[in-house]
């Protein structure tokens, strides 16, 4: 944890009916300092893909879905854009959506990964019909949180609740995790619970709309109960609460792509220690989180960390403690294998279907292309350029399109597994590419995207005007600094030489004129504040201003709030000024004189800043 920077981190070992051991290590914050316990909330990230695959069991239980119907069946007005198929939503079904085989991409164009807080959950699912799928329905693998909020979504329309009371009446409650929750409302209240921690100026929010397939939060001891019902395929403390083949078809890939990557319906499937392994991660928004149990070894364990690192080291602290407590009693786990029975799933995979392998999309892809005509390539050409992606309101990454004999390249920095390829783009519509796996380059819109991620094209005209601008803005507010105290000082040098040694009357304009100068140099020392943090963001200058959100630290939100500050305190200023104009004449004043002026450029400056 020190080597890696790892604020807290959780850990519970079960067997079938027995919690071995749970325990915490290090803080919640590096500023609160709360030790982690085992009953610590942690985000589990992707790990939640599992309770959501598991609620979907529950509902075909009940009879609220069949996992092999369409869609449109439970969302009939439901629809999304393909260029491989027509109606490519009447092939989607829940076991499909579930797998991660229906050919979205990894996230949608609202309340994905790199969005700012305040996306609506249902805003979020209206944004996927805007998408385009990757591949034909079922031919191939993509990671993705797309299908499985969609999945989500089909069980709060089916039950006539929220998503995330349903989690919690048929999952959680049912379980005994009783601190674990998806309400954000609930979230908030509980002080104890970790946060996340990145490696960067600012903490990630915590009010994201990947609920199904990231909302979950839950601690180490709680997540103890869920292990050992998978472990009991449906069963805890010897109630069985979900039919044995249903568990058993959540634990089976449903078609020959799934089987291929190994991943069933919300878990990753696989042999190890020569028995079935399942296991599940999730990283992000500062969490990782990893779980894996031997269902027939009667054996899982959970690790939960809030720290800026990868999701392999959070999987490899689980499997290593797991690989010991088997290795130290080889015999015992070797005759729970021979001994273990597998009930036939109740949903039986598809193995009929063939995988759609990469040179076969990237061919398919390819026959779509438009013709290369002049009206093409001066179409192309005008799309070069660089491209700022934002996560959850800061411009960070840049990506680069450029042109070359009709083509077009994207260098890409957004793209899960992707990142930092050079890419060709294959024109399929007037403004719409495809990369050869499928991914989406849409200039189409006022908003250029990447994957269903927003883009904002650079100005490269603009940048030497706003640099000039905040130059200048930067030596004017300077001199204010420096004016005040100066002028302060110079008044009281020429009072004590004065032969006369008298006293300066002070008048009512003087003290308000003081006033004036005061709000103009703290308006002004905000403003630098401002420069600063435009020269850490410098893409600041071609994207508003992102407003302060959940979990700031207090400098934090001091240091985001800076420019809202400046322009109030400016604002204020100029209606003191003008008073001071209009009933007192201070015109002749040379405070005054410079007082306007200066309050007019910060006036100016905060409103191109925070605009």
């Amino acid at each position: 944890m020190q080597q890696e920077n790892i604020s807290g981190l959780a850990i519970a070992v079960v067997d079938d009916q027995n919690i071995l051991w749970t325990e915490g290590f290090g803080t919640t914050d590096w500023d609160r300092r709360t030790p982690v316990t085992p009953g610590t909330l942690f985000s589990i990230q992707s790990m939640s893909k599992s309770f959501t695959a598991t609620a979907a069991m529950f509902a075909a239980q009940d009879g609220l879905v069949d996992l092999d119907e369409p869609i449109t069946t439970y969302l009939p007005d439901f629809r999304v854009h393909s260029i491989f198929e027509e109606h490519p939503e009447h092939k989607m079904t829940l076991r499909i959506l579930l797998s991660h085989t229906a050919g979205f991409a990894h996230d949608p164009a609202f309340g994905g990964n790199n969005d700012n807080a305040g996306n609506s959950f249902e805003k979020h699912i209206a944004s996927i019909s805007d998408s385009w799928l990757m591949f034909p329905v079922g031919t191939r693998y993509s990671y993705s949180n797309i299908g499985i909020d969609l999945a989500g979504y089909i069980l709060q329309k089916r039950s006539g609740m929220s998503f995330t009371r349903y989690v919690q009446e048929k999952v959680l409650d049912p379980l005994g995790m009783v601190n674990s929750t998806l309400e954000l409302s609930r979230l908030r209240a509980t002080a104890t619970r970790a946060i996340g921690h990145v490696d960067a100026p600012l903490r990630p929010p915590v009010d994201f709309t990947l609920i199904p397939s990231g909302g979950v939060w839950t601690s180490a001891q709680d997540m103890a109960h869920y292990l050992q019902f998978h472990i009991n395929k449906g069963a805890i403390n010897d109630v069985r609460l979900l039919n044995e083949n249903l568990a058993e078809t959540m634990y089976t890939p449903p078609n020959a792509a799934s089987l291929d990557m190994g991943y069933a319906l919300g878990v990753t499937v696989g042999t190890r220690n020569t028995a079935r392994h399942f296991q599940h991660g999730g990283g992000g928004f500062g969490f990782n989180s990893s779980m894996a149990w031997y269902p027939e070894l009667k054996l899982g364990a959970v690790v939960l960390m809030n720290g800026h690192t990868n999701t392999a080291m959070t999987f490899q602290i689980n499997e290593d403690v797991l690989d010991e407590i088997i290795a130290s009693a080889e015999g015992v786990y070797a005759e729970r294998a021979a001994k273990g029975v597998q009930v036939e799933p109740r949903y039986l995979p598809s193995r009929t279907d063939n995988i759609l392998y990469n040179n076969h999309l990237e061919a398919l892809i390819a026959s779509k292309a438009l013709p290369v005509d002049a009206t093409a390539q001066e179409r192309r050409k005008s799309y070069a350029g660089d491209y700022i992606v934002t996560y959850w309101g800061i411009p960070m990454d840049t990506g680069t399109v450029t042109y070359a004999n009709g083509i077009l390249f994207y260098t890409n920095p957004t793209i899960p597994d992707l990142s930092g390829q050079t890419l060709s783009l294959t024109e399929v519509e007037p403004g719409l590419f495809f990369d050869h796996l499928g991914d989406a380059f849409d200039a189409r819109g006022p908003e250029p995207m990447v994957s269903n991620v927003r883009l904002v094209k650079a100005n490269p005209k603009i940048l030497p005007i706003k640099t000039g601008f905040y130059t200048a803005c930067g030596l004017v507010l300077l001199s204010s600094l420096i004016f005040w105290p100066a002028r302060a000082a110079i008044r009281l040098i020429r009072r004590k030489n004065s032969r006369a040694n008298t006293a300066v009357p002070v008048t009512s304009s003087s003290r308000w004129l003081v006033l004036a100068g005061i709000l103009a140099a703290l308006a002004s020392l905000f403003s630098l504040f401002s420069l600063v943090i435009i020269k850490i963001f410098p893409n600041l200058m071609y994207v508003p201003w992102p407003l302060p959100y959940v979990d700031l630290a207090w400098w934090q939100f001091c240091l985001m709030s800076m420019p809202f500050a400046s322009l109030l305190l400016a604002v204020v200023d100029v209606g003191l000024l003008a008073s001071l104009a209009i009933k007192n004449n201070i015109w002749k004043r040379s405070a005054a004189w410079y007082s306007i002026p200066i309050t007019l450029v910060l006036f100016a400056f905060d409103l191109v800043v925070i605009l």
